[in-house]
């Protein structure tokens, strides 16, 4: 399974090629969105999402990644994926990693 690494250093690194209609992996390092991290009694209460955008379709979707990492189908006839992370918690925090507004880009292929 191919897997996309997002690392403290605030590097990001891909393993194998992302196929439309197959899964893929994301890994993500917490640490680069640390502020968040409230608790109620006694619990985790933050998350972090990994948001997708599959081009050209339009079509949504999001991962939990709070524990480190999600795995994520990628609908057929994508050839593009674009992705941001955000970071919550219940006392309404909120933080961003989006490549500064940018978000990050990820190549497809067609499957076949």
């Amino acid at each position: 399974m191919t897997t996309v690494s997002f690392s403290s250093d605030w590097s990001h690194q891909q393993s194998g090629e992302l196929r439309a209609g197959e899964p893929f992996r994301i890994d993500y390092d917490t640490e680069r969105l640390p502020h968040c991290r409230a608790e109620r009694y006694g619990q985790r209460a933050w998350s972090i999402l990994a948001h997708l955008r599959f081009h050209p379709s339009g079509k949504e979707g999001a991962g939990d990644v709070s524990s480190g990492a999600c795995e994520v189908d990628v609908p057929a006839n994508t050839s593009r994926i674009e992705l941001w992370f955000h970071n919550t918690d219940h006392t309404g925090g909120s933080s961003w990693d989006s490549r500064y507004g940018q978000n990050y880009w990820l190549d497809v292929k067609a499957s076949g």
